[in-house]
């Protein structure tokens, strides 16, 4: 018998790492950092997309708000919409300029009046080198898709509001006296439902005029705080000053065309204030409210 203890097989060592191959070596050295402008485009488009998905969620809503309006009522809110702006510029901040939120949402405003009920806007473009600027003007307020119709007269396109409710008017600031003076026609008849509704541009631009343009609609006045009106009255002894003083109102005569006088008056006043009392017992005639602006 053999005795012998059997021996143990030799330890197993692992084989030796194979060197790299050279050209791996080169592809490693040679790898450059991820692009910073490729990373920032492609979350430029996941937020796009994002964007997207909210605006189309936002005009859901605006088709939820157009079957509950009633049907006859312009789907327009000047006053609403200058609040909106107003919130919208102060949430902003620092992190986008004013006018390019006014930009941005007038765009977004004008998709939603769109998707409850499309509206015509006759456009006076006046006279002068600058007649293009009412185009300008009621383009962007109302949005590139808007249908707009060229009148050379104020009174056409005062016309063209008081036939049809799904139109509005983008009119030369009232105030001007001899040629182009507009402003005493709506003591007519005809225009006794018309109102100025909003002053454009809503936000002043550098280099314009913060008032440049304004809108007449067949739509009530309603309030955006920091409010002016517009009110027309009879003057046939030049007593406005009186008048307003007795009522309590502060404001001032804008222009006059014979015994009619346009006045603006600081703050919101409704149509039915009792106050016109007194400016009716202090001897202006048929005085009534025919518009009211804020701006953003």
């Amino acid at each position: 018998m053999d005795d012998s203890v059997p021996l143990p097989p030799p330890p197993m060592t692992a084989p030796a790492p194979e060197a790299p191959a050279r050209h791996a070596v080169a592809e490693s050295a040679s790898a450059s950092p991820p692009d910073p402008v490729d990373a920032a485009r492609a979350e430029i488009e996941r937020i796009d997309a994002a964007l997207l998905d909210l605006l189309g969620e936002r005009l859901r809503q605006v088709e939820i708000v157009a079957r509950a309006a009633p049907p006859q009522a312009l789907p327009i809110s000047p006053a609403r919409e200058v609040r909106l702006l107003r919130a919208l510029i102060a949430a902003a901040k620092d992190r986008v300029e004013p006018e390019h939120v006014v930009e941005i949402w007038r765009g977004l405003i004008g998709a939603a009046v769109r998707r409850q009920r499309p509206i015509d806007v006759a456009v006076c473009v006046g006279a002068g080198p600058d007649n293009y600027r009412a185009f300008d003007l009621a383009r962007r307020h109302f949005g590139a898709r808007t249908r707009l119709h060229r009148f050379d007269d104020v009174r056409a396109a005062l016309n063209r509001v008081a036939e049809s409710g799904d139109v509005v008017a983008v009119v030369p600031w009232p105030g001007k006296t001899g040629a182009g003076m507009w402003w005493h026609a709506l003591t007519e008849s005809r225009y006794a439902r018309l109102r100025l509704i909003a002053a454009l541009p809503m936000r002043a631009f550098e280099g314009q005029a913060p008032e440049a343009a304004i809108v007449a609609a067949g739509a009530p006045l309603e309030e955006a705080g920091g409010d002016a009106c517009f009110a027309i009255a009879f003057d046939r002894h030049f007593r406005i000053a009186r008048a307003l003083a007795d009522a309590g109102l502060k404001g001032e005569e804008v222009a006059r065309s014979d015994n009619k006088v346009l006045i603006r008056i600081d703050g919101f006043v409704d149509p039915a204030d009792p106050r016109f009392a007194a400016v009716a017992r202090a001897g202006l005639d048929q005085f009534r409210v025919i518009g009211a602006y804020a701006q953003v």
